[in-house]
C-alpha cells in the first residue's frame, strides 16, 4: 500500500461511478479539514453520496481483515467525518482496494466495522426474451 495518489486508478473507479450513474468530484490532493477524508465523492439525483478514499494493495487479496490492518488511518478518518455527520442520511463512507491481480474490492465502513460490499460492473447483464422453446 502506498499514500501516492495513483491517477489512473482514480480515473478507472471515477469511469466506473459515472457508468452507473453517479456524479464523481475528485478531491484535490492535501489536506483540508473541511473536506472529508476520501479520493472521489460520488453523489446522485436521490440524496445518496458516497465518499470513497482508495488504496493500493500490491499482488494481495483484500479482505476486511486486510483492511482493518492496513488501512486503520483512513478507517480512523473516515469513522471521525461519519460521526461529525452522524444526523444526515444517504451518506456511505467506502475504501476500495485495488491490486493489478483483483481489481477493485469495495468495502464500507460502519460505525464499529467494516463489510465488503459488491463491486459495480461495467458490463450490464443481458436478457434475452425468446418466444420459442428450444
Amino acid at each position: 500500500m502506498t499514500s501516492r495518489r495513483s491517477r489512473l486508478i482514480e480515473d478507472g473507479a471515477r469511469e466506473l461511478l459515472q457508468f452507473h450513474g453517479y456524479k464523481v468530484r475528485v478531491l484535490p490532493v492535501g489536506f483540508n479539514k473541511r473536506l472529508p477524508p476520501a479520493h472521489l465523492v460520488a453523489t446522485r439525483p436521490s440524496g445518496e453520496t458516497r465518499f470513497i478514499r482508495i488504496t493500493k494493495l500490491f499482488h494481495q487479496s483484500s479482505s476486511v481483515q486486510t483492511v482493518e490492518q492496513r488501512c486503520y488511518v483512513g478507517l480512523a478518518q473516515l469513522r471521525k467525518h461519519q460521526a461529525l455527520h452522524a444526523g444526515e442520511t444517504g451518506l456511505h463512507y467506502e475504501i476500495w482496494c485495488y491490486s493489478l491481480s483483483f481489481g477493485f474490492r469495495c468495502f464500507e465502513v460502519h460505525k464499529d466495522s467494516v463489510r465488503e460490499i459488491p463491486k459495480l460492473s461495467l458490463f450490464t447483464p443481458v436478457i434475452r426474451k425468446t418466444g420459442g422453446v428450444a
